[in-house]
C-alpha cells in the first residue's frame, strides 16, 4: 500500500492501515506528511480568516468589550487599556496573523504527532502492559491526524459561513457562543472530528499492542478526558480573571 493509499484508507479501512503499520518497517512519511499538511492547512486557514472583515470586526468588538469591562471594574486604567488595545491592533494585522497561523500549525502538528505518540506509548506501558515502538505509535498518531486535517477544513468553512470563530463541528453549535462559559467549552470539546481521531488512535494502539479495542479506547479517552478537564478549567479561570 502506497503512502497516498494509506492516507486515504485511514478514513475508510483504518484497521487495514494499522495492520500494515504493525507488520512493516517504520515509515517516516506516515507521520511527516500529516504533520506538514496540518501546518499548511493552519496557514491557509489563517490567510482566509484574516481576509474576512466580519470576523475581524467581531474580534475587535469582543476585545474592546472585554477591555472596557476591565476598566469599569478597576482592573486597569484607561491608559493601560489604550496601550493594550494598540498592542492587539498591531498583532491582529493580516500578515502577522498568517505568520502566526503557519508557525502555530507546525507546533500543533508536531504535538498531535509526537505528543500523542508519547501519550500512547505511556498508556501502553502503564495501563495496557504492552511495550510498543514509539515511532510506530508516531505513525499511528500521524495517520490519525489526517482526520484532524479534514476537521480543520470543515471548521474553517463553518467559521467563514457563519462569520464566527466559535463555529465548529461540535455540540457547541447548539448553544450561544460564550468562550467564558465552562459549559460552552465542554460542548466545544465534543468535536466530531476530534472524537473520530481519538477512536482511530485507540484502534491503532489496540492493534499494535495486541489488546481489545475497548481496553485501548478506555485508556485513550480517559487520558483525553483528564487533559480536557484541566484545559477547560484553566481557560475558564483565565476568562474570569481577565474578562
Amino acid at each position: 500500500m502506497s503512502l497516498f493509499a494509506r492516507l486515504l484508507n485511514i478514513f475508510a479501512v483504518p484497521g487495514d492501515v494499522f495492520e500494515e503499520v504493525k507488520q512493516s518497517r517504520v515509515r517516516t512519511g506516515n507521520w511527516l506528511l500529516p504533520l506538514l499538511l496540518t501546518g499548511l492547512m493552519a496557514t491557509i486557514t489563517g490567510i482566509i480568516i484574516s481576509m474576512q472583515p466580519a470576523i475581524q470586526q467581531q474580534l475587535k468588538e469582543q476585545r474592546e468589550k472585554g477591555i472596557e469591562e476591565s476598566v469599569k471594574a478597576g482592573k486597569m486604567s484607561r491608559q493601560q487599556a489604550d496601550k493594550i488595545e494598540g498592542v492587539f491592533n498591531s498583532m491582529t494585522r493580516p500578515p502577522l496573523l498568517q505568520i502566526v497561523a503557519g508557525l502555530g500549525g507546525i507546533v500543533v502538528g508536531t504535538l498531535k504527532v509526537f505528543g500523542w505518540a508519547f501519550a500512547l506509548w505511556l498508556l501502553g506501558i502503564l495501563l495496557l502492559k504492552a511495550r510498543v515502538s514509539y515511532m510506530k505509535l508516531a505513525e499511528v498518531a500521524g495517520l490519525a491526524a489526517m482526520i484532524g486535517v479534514l476537521g480543520m477544513i470543515v471548521t474553517m468553512l463553518l467559521q467563514v459561513n457563519f462569520s464566527n470563530l466559535a463555529s465548529s463541528p461540535s455540540l457547541a453549535m447548539t448553544v450561544k457562543p460564550d468562550p467564558k462559559s465552562p459549559m460552552f467549552l465542554v460542548l466545544q470539546a465534543l468535536n466530531l472530528f476530534d472524537i473520530w481521531q481519538l477512536c482511530l488512535m485507540a484502534a491503532g494502539l489496540a492493534r499494535l499492542a495486541g489488546v481489545p479495542f475497548v481496553r485501548a479506547g478506555f485508556a485513550v479517552f480517559g487520558f483525553w478526558l483528564v487533559m480536557m478537564t484541566g484545559f477547560i478549567t484553566v481557560i475558564a479561570a483565565l476568562g474570569r480573571m481577565f474578562g
